[in-house]
């Protein structure tokens, strides 16, 4: 069973021993989780109603740990995603340093023999490299 964010809070507040008033914010999530059977009123003599004195059952300890495992299982899948990012940004910068490199000494060749400024020689094999790369991959 999925939680909101703030019947989960309540629960969390709850599992440590804390009891919830369901007031302002926390009246509806409250509620909710008393009627999934997650919460349920504890009377006592200055409450014989128990509506001021919300504990948390057993199911809403099963509840806890269910989410807990949930929001460990999205941690692990966020980080494995992360570092497989991490992994290709730095493939990628290593790969454009590479490139600039090949295309510093292709420039600085051209320039040998053309006498033309370097950044108007870069400038015209930058334009010749990305239309050989579109064609390459069949968009040209």
């Amino acid at each position: 069973m999925s939680l909101t964010p703030d019947e989960k809070t309540v629960l969390l507040i709850a599992a440590q021993g804390e009891s919830m008033i369901p007031i302002a914010r926390w009246k509806a999530p409250t509620e909710s989780l008393v009627k999934k059977g997650f919460m349920k009123p504890h009377p006592h003599p200055g409450d014989p109603t128990g509506y001021f004195n919300h504990c948390i059952t057993p199911e809403g300890m099963l509840a806890v740990e269910e989410a807990e495992r949930d929001d460990d299982e999205m941690l692990r899948q966020l980080i494995t995603k992360s570092n497989t990012v991490g992994h290709a940004q730095k493939k990628a910068r290593a790969a454009a340093e590479q490139i600039a490199v090949q295309m510093v000494d292709l420039v600085e060749e051209s320039v040998r023999v053309t006498g033309d400024d370097k950044v108007h020689a870069l400038r015209e094999w930058a334009r010749v490299i990305l239309e050989r790369a579109l064609e390459v991959m069949g968009r040209a």
